[in-house]
């Protein structure tokens, strides 16, 4: 988990005192907004209406710290939909837990929502087989059970990050992750792993044998077989 922090000095001294997380100032590298998980910002901050868009264009998550007779204030941030949650200032030693119920939430999910700059996509989890980076259009490619292709302007790494938590994912190797859910066949003779709509991809026996001892592949099933 890495935060990323838009506030003055003296909360940020207290921020770095008193959650577990890597922080990054935002006010001195803003550059670095790519490797952030949540947004720590203060309602005091400069053009905060035009942060919070641009943090809400990338989805990330934004808890805003506010007075303690801003209600007002805490009002409008919950209601303008680019927070998704307000912690009083003097109260900053419960952030910790603010950051674990936002983690909860995010657990919840069942969905992708892929955007880029002329299209968008819904889709569930159950609808994509596998998730590849191409190293020559520098895209990540969602391969979706209509053999279709979904690409974004996205590095693997971050959409890497945002998913693995889900226990549905499965990272295969550097440049490949796939959906443990709809595998169907781990074929060691030919080395492939073979998707439910036949979708197949080529890998080694020693990632076979990885994938089907970490992700137990027998949990709640029937297992028969020599």
């Amino acid at each position: 988990m890495i935060l990323g922090i838009d506030v003055d000095n003296n909360l940020k001294i207290i921020l770095n005192e008193v959650i577990p997380y890597k922080c990054i100032d935002l006010r001195k590298n803003s550059d670095e907004i790519q490797n952030v998980d949540v947004i720590i910002i203060d309602s005091k901050t400069e053009n905060i209406d035009e942060k919070l868009i641009e943090y809400k264009k990338q989805n990330l998550k934004v808890i805003a710290l506010v007075g303690e007779n801003e209600t007002r204030e805490m009002r409008k941030l919950f209601l303008s939909n680019l927070v998704d949650d307000c912690l009083i200032r003097k109260d900053i030693f419960e952030l910790e837990e603010c950051i674990q119920q936002l983690e909860k939430k995010e657990s919840n999910i069942t969905s992708f929502y892929l955007f880029d700059s002329f299209k968008r996509g819904i889709y569930s989890f159950s609808e994509i087989n596998y998730i590849t980076y191409s190293s020559i259009s520098r895209r990540t490619e969602f391969h979706l059970t209509n053999s279709e292709i979904f690409d974004i302007k996205k590095n693997f790494s971050e959409v890497e990050e945002k998913i693995i938590h889900t226990n549905i994912f499965y990272k295969l190797d550097r440049g490949t992750i796939i959906n443990i859910q709809l595998v169907e066949v781990l074929d060691y003779k030919e080395e492939v792993i073979v998707f439910k709509n036949k979708e197949f991809i080529y890998t080694s026996k020693l990632k076979l044998k990885e994938l089907e001892d970490k992700c137990n592949l027998t949990n709640n099933k029937i297992v028969l077989g020599l």
